[in-house]
């Protein structure tokens, strides 16, 4: 089997568990490595043709990172496909300690600015922009919502998210944004996306909402300010890894569990 026609069976085969953005990614970095060691058969790739592909790559070390996990990833695949019998990707390709840039948080007086520029372009443009602000999502969850996703919880409403893995967690809405998202909802059908814009759209709307508010804004600058507001108040780290989604540092690929009336007090006190 040839890598071209191995790539298109992988991702077919993980289409379902994973999203779309992370298929795209997998195919660039894969279509990458065949344009550098030629359109082979898979049990002829070496881990010479990974070390040529690596030393060709001239991008960020997380780049690097990124894509020789995607070959890993792939390999592992056709190891368990019985396709080939051992992966050539070694962990030793890796560059390790990639040191990560702390994002910085807006202040106040910038998220008050984005929001006014933001509900100047419309309840959808300030609505995006709310409630990655106040419940701290990453923008893929963000643009898979729907009406369904708002439920209701002991009285209180709160938002379903599937995360990474397809994890489920739910975050508990301040009172004036469950009543924005569910008047807004009200023109959607339960299954409608409720901001029906890809990637790319949602980073369009964000760049020109930078452009006009002078802050220097992307979606992920929100959630991480969601979490700086959350420290800042002295929020506990299992409440706030609760919120995002994060995997706990004590165990291994699971999240903390904290108990509900923590969590509404949480959004009650510090988005008032």
């Amino acid at each position: 089997m040839e890598l071209e026609k191995a790539v298109e069976l992988f991702l077919k085969f993980k289409e379902r568990e994973l999203s779309p953005r992370t298929i795209k990614e997998y195919a660039s970095d894969l279509n990458l490595f065949i344009k550098t060691v030629g359109n082979k058969p898979v049990e002829s790739v070496k881990t010479a043709d990974v070390m040529l592909f690596r030393s060709l790559m001239n991008c960020s070390p997380s780049l690097i990172n990124r894509r020789i996990s995607a070959l890993n990833s792939f390999f592992n695949f056709l190891v368990d496909m019985e396709v080939i019998e051992k992966n050539p990707v070694k962990p030793s390709l890796r560059i390790r300690k990639v040191k990560q840039r702390v994002p910085e948080a807006l202040t106040r007086e910038e998220v008050e600015r984005v929001l006014e520029v933001a509900k100047e372009r419309g309840e959808r443009d300030y609505l995006m922009v709310k409630t990655i602000l106040y419940c701290g999502l990453r923008i893929s969850e963000l643009l898979s919502l729907t009406p369904s996703n708002i439920a209701s919880h002991r009285g209180r409403f709160v938002l379903r998210v599937v995360g990474k893995g397809n994890k489920e967690r739910f975050i508990p809405l301040n009172s004036s944004l469950a009543r924005e998202l569910l008047s807004y909802a009200e023109k959607f059908k339960p299954d409608e996306r409720l901001f029906p814009l890809s990637y790319q759209g949602a980073k369009y709307v964000f760049n020109r909402i930078k452009e006009r508010s002078g802050v220097n804004l992307h979606p992920h600058k929100l959630r991480h300010t969601f979490a700086t507001f959350l420290v800042e108040k002295g929020v506990d780290i299992r409440v706030i890894q609760a919120f995002l989604g994060h995997a706990s540092p004590n165990t291994s690929a699971r999240y903390a569990k904290v108990r509900d009336e923590v969590m509404f007090k949480v959004v009650d006190e510090v988005f008032e």
